[in-house]
C-alpha cells in the first residue's frame, strides 16, 4: 500500500484521491484527475466484495459530475473491469503490456456520466 506522502503528493497535482480506512488501516483507495481519468482504484484483497471500491467509485462519480465532467475513463485490470462494467462503463479495447518481462493486460473503459447538474 503507498506511503502517506504518495497520497499527499498525488492529491497535489490537482486530482481528488479517496481513501477507505478501517480500523487505522488503509484498505482501498482511489483518484480521479481533472480530465475524467480514473488513475487507480484499489483494495486488499480480503476486502473485495464488501462494496467498499464500490463506495469509492460513486464518491469518485459524484464528485465528477459535481466538477462539470462528462465523461469518465480508466484502463482497467481484469478484476477492477468487472467493478466498472457494474458501473455502467463500457469496453473499448483490450491492451496487452509487458511489465518487467510479466505479460498483463487491461481495459480501456469508458462512461459517459451526462451534462453537469444544474445549479
Amino acid at each position: 500500500m503507498p506511503s502517506p506522502e504518495w497520497f499527499d503528493q498525488r492529491a497535489g497535482d490537482g486530482r481528488l484521491v479517496l481513501v477507505a480506512e478501517s480500523e487505522g488501516v488503509v484498505i482501498a483507495y482511489a483518484d480521479i484527475e481533472p480530465d475524467g481519468h480514473i488513475d487507480h482504484a484499489f483494495c486488499l484483497p480480503e476486502f473485495i466484495g464488501r462494496g467498499v471500491a464500490s463506495r469509492l467509485y460513486d464518491a469518485l462519480e459524484l464528485h465528477a459530475s459535481s466538477a462539470g465532467m462528462t465523461s469518465l475513463f480508466v484502463e482497467a485490470s481484469e478484476a477492477a473491469r468487472r467493478l466498472f462494467q457494474r458501473k455502467g462503463f463500457t469496453e473499448i479495447k483490450r491492451n496487452d503490456l509487458i511489465r518487467n518481462g510479466v505479460t498483463l493486460h487491461n481495459f480501456d473503459m469508458h462512461k459517459d456520466i451526462g451534462p453537469p447538474p444544474r445549479p
